[in-house]
C-alpha cells in the first residue's frame, strides 16, 4: 500500500519537473496509465541529462529506454514522500556507470591482449582472442589511411618507421611546428573514431 505524507497542494517538486504523489502512487501499483505519464513528464530532462553524460557513440535514445524499463520494474522500490525525481536520476547515473564498467573491462582486455601478442606469447590465445586483435588492428589501419595524404605518410613515418619529429622535418622539408601540428589532427581523429580503444592505439604503433 502506498502511504503519502500530504503537502500543500499534495505536489511532489523535482526541481523543475512536478510529479503528483497521488500519480507516484498509482505508478508504484502497476497503473500504466500513470507510467506514461511519468515519462511524458521527466523524459525531455531525461534526455538533456543522457547527452551529456553518454559517450559518444552510444546512442542516449537507446539508454532513455533502458532507464524508464529500470523505473518500470523497480517501482515497488520507490518511496513516494521522497523526491521522486533522485530515484529516477540515481537509475540513469548507474546505467551510465553500467556502460563505462563495460568499457573499462573491455579495455583493459585489449590491452592485456597487446601484452600477450607483443611479448611473444601468440601461442597461449584462444582463437576469439586472436581473432579481436587481428580486427582491432585492421581497424586502426583502415582509419589511417582515411588520413590526408600528408598527414598520412607523417603519421606512418613516426609511429610505423619510428622517425622523429626533427627527422620527419627534414626528409619532408617541412617545419617540425608542423610535423607536431600534423600529428596532433591525425590523433585526434584517431581518438574519435577509436573512443575505447585509444589508450591502446599508440602501443600498438610504437616498436613495431
Amino acid at each position: 500500500m502506498c502511504f503519502l505524507i500530504l503537502t500543500n497542494l499534495n505536489i511532489l517538486k523535482t526541481s523543475d519537473i512536478y510529479i503528483e504523489q497521488q500519480l507516484v502512487c498509482k505508478f508504484i501499483s502497476g497503473d500504466k496509465s500513470a507510467f506514461e505519464a511519468i515519462f511524458h513528464h521527466t523524459k525531455g530532462k531525461m534526455k538533456g541529462f543522457l547527452k551529456k553524460v553518454v559517450p559518444i557513440d552510444e546512442d542516449p535514445e537507446n539508454v532513455l529506454q533502458e532507464v524508464y524499463v529500470k523505473l518500470w520494474e523497480n517501482r515497488q522500490s520507490i518511496n513516494p514522500n521522497n523526491h521522486f525525481e533522485t530515484f529516477l536520476f540515481s537509475i540513469a547515473k548507474n546505467l551510465v556507470i553500467d556502460i563505462m564498467r563495460k568499457r573499462l573491462n573491455k579495455q583493459k582486455y585489449l590491452e592485456n591482449l597487446y601484452i600477450h601478442i607483443k611479448g611473444g606469447q601468440n601461442n597461449s590465445l584462444d582463437t576469439l582472442a586472436k581473432i579481436e586483435y587481428s580486427e582491432l588492428e585492421q581497424k586502426i589501419f583502415d582509419l589511417i589511411e582515411k588520413l590526408p595524404k600528408k598527414r598520412q605518410l607523417i603519421f606512418k613515418l613516426n609511429r610505423l618507421e619510428g622517425f622523429t619529429y626533427k627527422e620527419i622535418a627534414k626528409k619532408l622539408n617541412i617545419s617540425e611546428n608542423t610535423v607536431d601540428t600534423q600529428m596532433r589532427q591525425a590523433l585526434s581523429f584517431l581518438r574519435r573514431e577509436m573512443n575505447i580503444y585509444f589508450s591502446i592505439l599508440i602501443l600498438l604503433f610504437i616498436n613495431r
